[in-house]
């Protein structure tokens, strides 16, 4: 059985996904995965060349400078952080859309998820962070004194989390990877072949195919949350004598959140303007996201005042060093960016209807928010690694900034161009639009006539 609503569209953007037929969808999948651009295997060479720039200066600087000197790790720790906090958080947006059972998202899933194929470079970064993390003798840590912490624990988390992650991409992947297998007689079908195992379309598989990508989505989410608690606390508060705040870590989580969305809005946008997905991905899919990303930049700046006006109306010598390190005099134009960046001008410019109901506004602010979020995580992480006692109860002098040099700039840049590479080169195998979403939604959708406007109607399985 199915119920059913109504939708009024005004104007062709809104219209134009849903009058491709199913056969659309599916060539459109297929032809994405058989074409090989000369543009797109370029930025893929490109990024690649980019992440072995950066995995060469890592082994240059850090690891033959050893452990001695945190502070020489702080750029790797940025690149892990900021890969955590936007690649590692975009799956989450899928699986809330999954969850909220919208229609629109249909074809956006598979631009979350995609990001999911990068978790082995935060994985790679964090175990080689783990010699930069002190025990937890003599300083705070949320860790009560267990044994072996906080490496194994922390591994743990990590490890569950990427192997969560590629699980979910692959089972949401799963029915278009067997359909590739079936239409494709290229080079790469052993890989594909592989991939699809035994998914043969039967009853019972699409039954259950829907349900079980959700429960895979929601233990990702159920994963990543405590994941990045965890990381807020050992990377950062635990590093930074005399912070003692209960509100850090979600405000560290939210703010990732919102820079997942703002990853997938740019990757949406590069989508629609370089690999001709505009059928796709249209007014509706960026006009969602864009309330999604005014929603959690206000959050941003509840989380982020929630935790400072504790310190501000506290002022002890403890909490007056504390700000003068994180925002106030150190990083305080850091700080200020990270502010305008993630709260401010994404307030201000997303507050327009005509703005948000676009496609260029959402995508504009989302790569303010990106390079926002970029921002902080240097703030945060370059104070953390910066303290060369953090056994002391409270901060009695306080540290001077910390000044990237060239090397820590090329494994910052190399993590994100392999990131970047990873992504393109999983787009050899896997169709866009993701042929099963996107066509079980039109097989629910209809267009009718009423009055002078066009409606879809919707049916909504239960």
């Amino acid at each position: 059985m199915a119920r059913h609503t109504t939708v009024v569209t005004h104007g062709h953007e809104l219209q134009r996904t849903w009058e491709l037929a199913p056969r659309d969808v599916l060539d459109a999948g297929l032809r994405w995965v058989r074409s090989l651009g000369t543009g797109r295997r370029l930025v893929a060479l490109i990024a690649l060349a980019l992440g072995v720039v950066g995995a060469i200066a890592l082994v240059v600087g850090p690891l033959l400078s050893g452990y001695a000197n945190r502070q020489v790790w702080a750029y790797t720790a940025v690149a892990f952080v900021y890969l955590m906090s936007t690649a590692a958080a975009a799956p989450c947006l899928s699986t809330a859309l999954r969850v909220a059972r919208s229609h629109w998202r249909r074809p956006v899933n598979r631009v979350a998820e995609i990001w999911a194929v990068t978790l082995i470079i935060p994985l790679i970064l964090y175990l080689l962070l783990l010699g930069t993390l002190p025990g937890t003798e003599n300083r705070l840590s949320i860790w009560f004194g267990w044994p072996l912490s906080p490496w194994l624990w922390g591994a743990i988390l990590m490890v569950s989390l990427t192997g969560a992650g590629y699980f979910f991409l692959w089972l949401s992947s799963l029915p278009d990877l067997a359909i590739v297998r079936d239409q494709t007689d290229s080079a790469r079908r052993g890989l594909i072949a592989r991939l699809a195992g035994h998914w043969r379309g039967s009853h019972r598989q699409w039954r259950m195919i829907e349900k079980v990508v959700n429960n895979a989505g929601v233990l990702y989410v159920l994963i990543y949350v405590p994941t990045m608690t965890v990381f807020a606390t050992d990377f950062i508060i635990s590093m930074i004598p005399g912070y003692f705040t209960a509100v850090f870590p979600a405000y560290f989580t939210i703010s990732s959140f919102e820079a997942g969305i703002a990853l997938t809005i740019v990757t949406m946008a590069v989508l629609r303007r370089w690999g001709g997905q505009q059928d796709y991905l249209g007014l509706e899919q960026f006009w969602a996201l864009g309330k999604m990303l005014l929603a959690f930049a206000l959050l941003w700046f509840y989380f982020w005042w929630s935790e400072f006006i504790i310190f501000w109306y506290g002022r002890t010598p403890r909490e007056i060093n504390l700000l003068k390190y994180i925002m106030a005099e150190t990083y305080l134009w850091p700080f200020v960016l990270a502010f305008l960046l993630n709260f401010a001008l994404p307030l201000l410019i997303l507050m327009w209807n005509p703005i948000r109901r676009s496609i260029a506004g959402p995508t504009v602010v989302a790569c303010i928010v990106l390079i926002g979020n970029l921002i902080d995580r240097i703030r945060l992480i370059s104070a953390g690694y910066s303290v060369p006692d953090i056994t002391q109860h409270e901060l009695h002098e306080i540290p001077a900034a910390y000044i990237p040099n060239l090397l820590d700039i090329l494994i910052l840049a190399g993590a994100i161009g392999g990131a970047v590479a990873l992504v393109l080169f999983t787009f050899r195998v896997l169709p866009f639009p993701s042929i099963w979403e996107v066509t079980g939604g039109l097989w629910l959708r209809a267009h009718r006539p009423f009055k002078h406007a066009r409606v879809i109607v919707v049916g909504k399985p239960e």
